[in-house]
């Protein structure tokens, strides 16, 4: 039998505020938010991931991972025809190597040049290189299920789960069949078994053709809520995770209608929820039901990009520690740290390029400007990133966001 309980501490800043708010408005976001200190502070990422016991690990998740058709232009290398994205997460890759397992929500298809061309909005499709890069960067577990899985049909999800696997990546999310559909991802790590599923709200009106359903997988509530009994019963899963794809764009507050879905979710059994799709970074939050608890990241914003818009050129690597309880059959889940990320758009040898950083480290480091390629307006503009991704996602008073979950 589960059992859950909450264990509030005060070593990391999190939001409490849907928690204790029995009515949460915009209005109530402005007037509590987090006060940002004047002082760019580190992270203590390093030494809280040292502390993680054998029988533990830490999970890092990722917003939306978009190609737009500047970034494939940038990719391109004219004298030896093929496309190379590895600069865009030079900057990152240490910091997803600190965790042992990286998801992220790829919101483009790899379906192949024969399938349209390579394209950004409206109808995505990334050169096959991509995933390549993704893998030696870091990431073990990417997310197909978006409203742009369908981009280029069902024949463009098969080729690209054939191009994730050939580059040793896993994908949940779109399947080639239903058997592959209900399996989700399993992991297990130091006798912990993790379940992953994804689904998206919809496919831009691109309709799943008749008897292809287990293509993409949408927000179907009885379709979730069997998925989350079969991972519990008969796959023996310890925790559970979803990826939703949901929400209103560019809106920095969680709708109505993703609040209630995450409360009916966690009083499934979920534990763990990770919002893609709005492209800005919301709040994160404990949840408590009747039934059980979760913790939720509304969204994590744009991990990289073409929009540049204020909120939708940032986005935060979640660091979450799940670990064996010294407690017999408890597991604790645990939100370590995020870590802002800002995506640089710059100009070089007659094309843009694109590089997601580091905010803190940036603003920590003597000459930034000359260090990383900044102007002045760059630089200006990540400090405003830190500013304004913490004040969306810390949206309450100092405090460790700590889940513990019955074995």
């Amino acid at each position: 039998m589960l059992f859950y309980y909450i264990v509030p501490t005060s070593k990391t800043l999190v939001n409490w505020a849907h928690h204790h708010l029995t009515s949460y408005s915009e209005q109530d976001h402005k007037r509590i938010k987090s006060k940002v200190q004047n002082g760019v502070t580190g992270s203590a990422l390093g030494s809280a991931v040292q502390e993680v016991e054998p029988s533990g690990f830490v999970l890092a998740a990722v917003g939306d991972i978009m190609i737009h058709s500047p970034q494939i232009a940038g990719a391109y290398l004219e004298s030896e025809d093929r496309y190379d994205f590895q600069e865009n997460f030079s900057y990152i890759t240490s910091y997803l190597k600190k965790a042992d397992f990286v998801v992220g929500n790829l919101e483009t298809t790899l379906a192949g040049k024969e399938y349209g061309g390579y394209s950004g909005y409206p109808l995505f499709n990334s050169p096959p290189e991509l995933a390549g890069v993704l893998k030696k960067s870091g990431f073990d577990l990417l997310i197909t299920a978006n409203n742009h899985s369908l981009d280029r049909g069902t024949a463009g999800i098969i080729n690209t789960i054939h191009n994730l696997e050939e580059a040793g990546l896993n994908f949940v999310g779109t399947a080639r069949s239903l058997e592959e559909r209900k399996g989700g991802y399993f992991l297990t790590r130091n006798g912990i078994k993790i379940a992953f599923f994804a689904y998206t709200y919809g496919t831009n009106g691109l309709p799943i053709p008749p008897g292809q359903d287990y293509a993409v997988s949408l927000m179907n509530e009885q379709c979730m809520r069997e998925d989350i009994f079969r991972a519990r019963n008969a796959d023996g899963a310890d925790i559970v995770v979803f990826y939703m794809h949901w929400g209103n764009e560019y809106q920095q507050i969680p709708s109505d209608q993703q609040r209630e879905l995450a409360r009916k979710l966690i009083d499934l059994g979920v534990n763990v929820i990770i919002g893609s799709h709005p492209h800005v970074v919301q709040p994160a939050e404990i949840i408590e039901t009747e039934k059980g608890a979760g913790l939720v990241f509304y969204s994590l914003g744009n991990f990289i990009s073409n929009q540049r818009d204020h909120y939708c050129d940032t986005g935060v690597i979640a660091y979450i520690k799940i670990q064996l309880d010294p407690e017999p059959d408890t597991i604790r889940i645990t939100l370590l740290e995020i870590e802002p990320t800002w995506v640089h758009k710059y100009r070089e040898e007659g094309r843009w390029r694109y590089r997601i950083l580091p905010v803190r480290e940036v603003l920590n480091t003597d000459q930034a400007q000359e260090i990383f390629k900044l102007s002045a307006a760059d630089y200006q503009r990540v400090i405003e990133a830190l500013r304004e991704t913490e004040d969306t996602f810390y949206v309450g008073p100092p405090g460790e966001m700590v889940l513990s979950v019955g074995k």
